[in-house]
């Protein structure tokens, strides 16, 4: 028996399927399957009523989910007393974070919380909203922070910060004078963008597509935001961006929509937290107020 066969188990009874625990645990099906099922031949017991659903048990099986709960609960207790034993918390958080976070929110913010918690180590993977999502399922970070709205099951969402999206144009496009601009205008731009993935680029497409009730061709497309306004700064037309990312640069227009594009970024984590996990969510729930916008 090892803590794997007890975590599936858990989570199978939990999510109330094998399919749902696998994604909770982000494995595959069969492998929850073989761990409950080795469980089984271990202790010499049946653990689900035959030919019920996987939340009937046994009463063998509601002996050993008790026992998997109460084991998990203890090595969580274990893990964060390992991280209190010194004077001052330390350990190691991995978060994966997308592009605008991850480059113009974060940054600041990780240093405040280095001079707080000089024993906490902090890395922080970038990439695209929907990889770093899949990061944080298949374990591979402890946090994600995205625009993306939608998590799987057995996670934890919280909002963390507003962002406008904006038209980005160079400074001499006709579109300039204005002080805004609609999506309908949007029909006689040659925009470029992110690749699949991006949250900035789902959002302003669906809003685009409720509002005119057909899609928008974009010739091109990058990986991040910098390559992005890069490409407009030499002769691209235009992208819609995050305001994060294109305040500052020279040479270029920001136009805002009306009504306004908005996005919320979200802090997402699982239910097995450390010690130092915990301190840094606290401390980034703590000032998101500070990074909203209306």
């Amino acid at each position: 028996m090892d803590f794997r066969e007890l975590q599936s188990l858990v989570e199978v009874m939990e999510k109330g399927s094998i399919s749902a625990a696998a994604a909770s645990l982000g494995i595959s099906q069969p492998a929850v399957s073989k761990h409950v099922a080795k469980l089984e031949r271990e202790m010499g017991v049946k653990i689900f009523a035959r030919g019920q659903k996987c939340s009937n048990l046994t009463v063998e099986g509601e002996v050993l989910y008790k026992f998997a709960r109460k084991t998990i609960s203890q090595l969580a207790d274990i893990k964060r007393d390992f991280s209190d034993i010194a004077d001052d918390v330390s350990g190691i958080v991995r978060i994966s974070a997308s592009s605008i976070p991850g480059d113009f929110i974060l940054p600041a913010l990780l240093v405040e919380f280095r001079k707080l918690y000089s024993n906490i180590e902090v890395e922080v993977r970038i990439s695209d909203s929907r990889e770093a999502i899949e990061k944080l399922v298949t374990r591979e970070t402890d946090v994600s922070i995205t625009g993306h709205g939608r998590h799987a099951s057995g996670f934890t969402t919280i909002p963390f910060a507003r962002d406008e999206l904006v038209l980005l144009v160079k400074e001499d496009h006709p579109l300039a004078q204005n002080e805004f601009i609609s999506l309908k205008d949007l029909e006689n731009i040659d925009l470029i963008g992110r690749v699949t993935g991006s949250s900035t680029t789902r959002i302003w497409e669906d809003a685009f597509k409720a509002h005119t009730g057909k899609g928008k061709h974009v010739y091109m497309k990058f990986g991040h935001v910098n390559a992005v306004i890069e490409a407009v700064k030499n002769g691209a037309e235009g992208t819609v961006i995050s305001r994060l990312a294109g305040e500052g640069v020279a040479g270029v227009k920001l136009l805002p929509f009306r009504p306004a594009l908005m996005r919320t970024y979200s802090v997402t984590h699982g239910t097995m937290t450390t010690k130092a996990m915990e301190m840094l969510l606290d401390f980034l729930l703590e000032r998101k107020t500070f990074l909203a916008a209306d």
